[in-house]
């Protein structure tokens, strides 16, 4: 198989940056599609407590007007929810749906409303089957087609799923690869391994101030910093399985067998996954009959915060929409 590794061009990137300055007034504009929230659960069981059931809480995010074919599953990063897909004016979800995708954010098993009494009964591997179980059920539900994708932590739980059980259309990866800075290894070795083994949940990147360095860019003027202090305050600690699961990242054994095609989307100033190493992490995918690598300017980790970040979101529908496996719904 002969596999494709696109980049889009500067003059894509430049319209970005263009569009993501403007994205308040973006926002305001009359939408393409009126969107439909509805609150629903997965119910899923969980290999590292011998099967035991337990709901996964999701908003599902429907296009009015038209009967979507393909259902997109978004799962967040360490110490987000469900709820960082869909910020008001700078919603990564709104913009999938409204280019007429049925969109699933789940609150992954022990945080949100997905409860898990023992934070470390849940491992990254876990997630891989979890999402795997979600997927199914998707398809069951009459979707014909399923894209999978996540940011940070919540992609390697996407690549590990699409990897291992396939069942997948597309894959979005954002902001995350296996190449990630040694700072970070460094900080999550010496602080958030050492705190997990203290407790069941643990603060990733040890306090809000940290994190928000991590997280955002550096120059303050590619966010808002009302939407950073929200963002600080919305945090929940990490199941201490995942952390001392993910450390190796096991996805990096499996990437290779993601056979469908893939969307990298990197930040530029991004602290824990350098944008450098875009290239290394596209040709990792071996199976991939394309992979498209998308370089999100003006931003840090949680580029979907930041000014750039609705211009993301639209890129990420466009390319959805240029593959015949994730086909978007027609207007009735």
């Amino acid at each position: 198989m002969t596999r494709e590794v696109k980049r889009l061009g500067v003059a894509t990137v430049a319209m970005a940056a263009l569009l993501g300055a403007a994205s308040l007034a973006v926002a305001s504009q009359p939408e393409a599609m009126v969107v439909s929230r509805n609150k629903v659960a997965f119910e899923v069981s969980n290999v590292n407590e011998l099967g035991t059931r337990h709901e996964i809480a999701a908003i599902e995010m429907l296009p009015v007007g038209c009967t979507p074919k393909t259902a997109v599953l978004l799962q967040h990063g360490l110490s987000y929810t469900k709820e960082s897909w869909d910020i008001p004016g700078l919603s990564f979800a709104q913009a999938l749906t409204e280019s007429g995708y049925a969109v699933y954010t789940i609150d992954r098993l022990g945080y949100g409303e997905s409860p898990l009494d023992n934070g470390h009964n849940v491992s990254t591997v876990a997630y891989y089957d979890m999402a795997a179980q979600i997927v199914a059920q998707l398809r069951e539900d009459g979707y014909d087609h399923v894209a999978i994708g996540g940011h940070s932590a919540g992609a390697e739980a996407s690549i590990g799923a699409a990897g291992t059980y396939r069942g997948v259309d597309a894959l979005l990866v954002l902001g995350y690869h296996h190449f990630p800075s040694p700072e970070l290894v460094s900080e999550f070795v010496t602080g958030d391994v050492v705190r997990g083994i203290e407790d069941g949940y643990e603060y990733f990147l040890n306090d809000a101030q940290t994190r928000h360095e991590w997280f955002y860019s550096p120059d303050p003027s590619h966010y808002d910093e009302s939407v950073a202090a929200a963002d600080a305050a919305a945090a929940v600690l990490t199941p201490s399985g995942e952390i001392h699961s993910i450390g190796p990242q096991p996805s990096r054994a499996l990437q290779m067998l993601v056979d469908v095609p893939v969307l990298l989307q990197l930040a530029d100033a991004d602290r824990l996954f350098p944008i450098e190493y875009a290239d290394e992490a596209a040709t990792a995918y071996l199976l991939a009959p394309e992979v498209t690598i998308d370089e999100v300017p003006n931003a840090g980790h949680t580029f979907m915060l930041h000014h750039s970040g609705p211009a993301s979101a639209e890129r990420a529908a466009a390319w959805l929409s240029a593959h015949a496996a994730t086909p978007a719904c027609i207007s009735e």
